[in-house]
């Protein structure tokens, strides 16, 4: 696979350490970004939102991974048998390779803006839910704005309509917990001058 260079350079001690510092880096941009509000908010907020975000992704790469078995079972491509010896591996894989996305956009994106609302007291359910739609439809627009092939180029509406439902799941697997790991970690906070 053109991808395996990439997974393997990410698992050496050198790609473990940029992971290391894509995580560690956002953590002093939350305290920028969190400004006089941080001794009341601290750490445990943005903490918790990383841990829901990575069970998130274990979860969507793993879904992801068991229905492409499934597709490939149904093709005769793969025996059922393997199930169990494949799609650990796959989920794996996948979830290393998509930190390369993943970890930038929560870090610069999903830091921010949480940090903002929380540190203005806009943090709820429905400004929880906008930041993820403008996010997705944002995300959406880029990709399909730069068409990687000549099938995206030459189908534009199915092409938008594929990467509207592609990035769905990532969006509501990822950004979802991530947000709802800083709302529910933040309570003391948010309910102290209420």
């Amino acid at each position: 696979m053109p991808t395996d260079w990439l997974f393997y350079w990410m698992t050496l001690p050198t790609g473990l350490a940029a992971i290391a510092s894509a995580v560690a880096l956002p953590f002093l941009l939350w305290r920028a970004v969190l400004g006089r509000s941080f001794p009341g908010i601290g750490y445990k907020p943005l903490a918790t939102a990383y841990a829901f975000a990575a069970a998130g992704l274990l979860v969507s790469n793993f879904a992801s991974a068991y229905l492409e078995f499934n597709s490939r079972v149904a093709k005769n491509i793969l025996p059922e048998a393997q199930r169990w010896s494949t799609v650990p591996g796959w989920t794996i894989y996948t979830s290393v390779l998509s930190l390369v996305v993943v970890l930038p956009l929560v870090g610069l994106l999903g830091v921010s803006v949480s940090g903002l609302l929380l540190r203005y007291r806009r943090l709820s359910f429905v400004n929880i839910g906008a930041a993820l739609l403008v996010a997705w439809l944002a995300l959406v627009l880029v990709v399909w704005a730069f068409p990687s092939n000549e099938w995206h180029r030459t189908h534009r509406l199915e092409s938008l309509t594929m990467w509207l439902s592609e990035l769905a799941p990532s969006i509501l697997l990822v950004g979802l917990p991530f947000l709802a790991g800083i709302y529910v970690a933040s309570r003391t906070y948010r309910n102290a001058e209420t």
